[in-house]
Formats: C-alpha cells, structure tokens, sequence
C-alpha cells in the first residue's frame, strides 16, 4: 500500500514539475524582446585583460547578438551543444584553467541570456569583458 502511495506521488510530482516548467518557459517565449527587423547600428566593446577596449561600431540586419558578433569576426566562431561558447574576442582567449571567460553585458548590466537569445535593437551597446574568476 505505500509503496502505491509513493508511486502515486511521484507520478503527481512528476506532472507538477513539468507544468512549471512548461509555465516558465511560456512566460519566457511571452515576454522576451522581438528582433527588430532591418538596419540597426550597434556598438560592441570588447575590454581585454589589460583593461584596453576596442570599439567595434557596427551597421548590420541581424536579429541577434550571436550573428553581429559571428558576421563581424568579433569573436571566434565555438559552437557547442548550448550554442556559441565565446572563448576568443577580437584575437585575445581565454584559459579556462585560469577560471577566464568573457562576461556580456549591455549598458554594464550582465545579460542573462546567451548571445543566440539576445535580440538586438538600433542604438543597442554591449561589452564583452575578460574577466577572471567565477
């Protein structure tokens, strides 16, 4: 008989999580920015590990950050099962054993989604940021 109740339970947990998760990422697709079709132009700084930064004033019709950063060989291209992995930005990389990586931010807020989700629009600033330590 308990073991019935545990079964039951968990086929009940179960269905709850996957409705949350389901909740979460219709909130999500509902609310995330459009790409805005056509021309934009759109800054990208990249701050190396020696705090220099190179400014890479961009004209471009991509949706997103991913294709900007790819199309103008501001970074190179590292695909991996989640998407762009950014381990070289404008001919500097990264050691990971170092705990390094590249940090993007807009307007110096973190992003929380990765370059493929961020869409861009006219008059948009991003960084890229070496940065040390997780």
């Amino acid at each position: 008989m308990t073991n019935k109740k545990n079964k039951k339970g968990l086929i009940i947990g179960c269905v709850v999580l996957a409705a949350v998760i389901a909740l979460f990422a219709g909130i999500y697709f509902a609310t995330r920015p459009d790409a805005q079709e056509g021309a934009k132009n759109i800054t990208v700084t990249v701050v190396h590990k020696d705090l220099t930064e190179k400014v890479f004033e961009v004209n471009t019709d991509a949706e997103n950050l991913e294709e900007v950063l790819l199309g103008e060989k501001i970074v190179e291209d590292n695909q991996t099962e989640y998407g762009l992995y950014i381990l070289t930005a404008d001919g500097e990389t990264v050691n990971e054993a170092n705990a390094e990586w590249w940090c993007i931010t807009k307007g110096g807020e973190m992003l929380m989604t990765g370059a493929k989700d961020t869409m861009i629009a006219d008059g948009d600033e991003y960084e890229l940021t070496f940065t040390v330590g997780w």
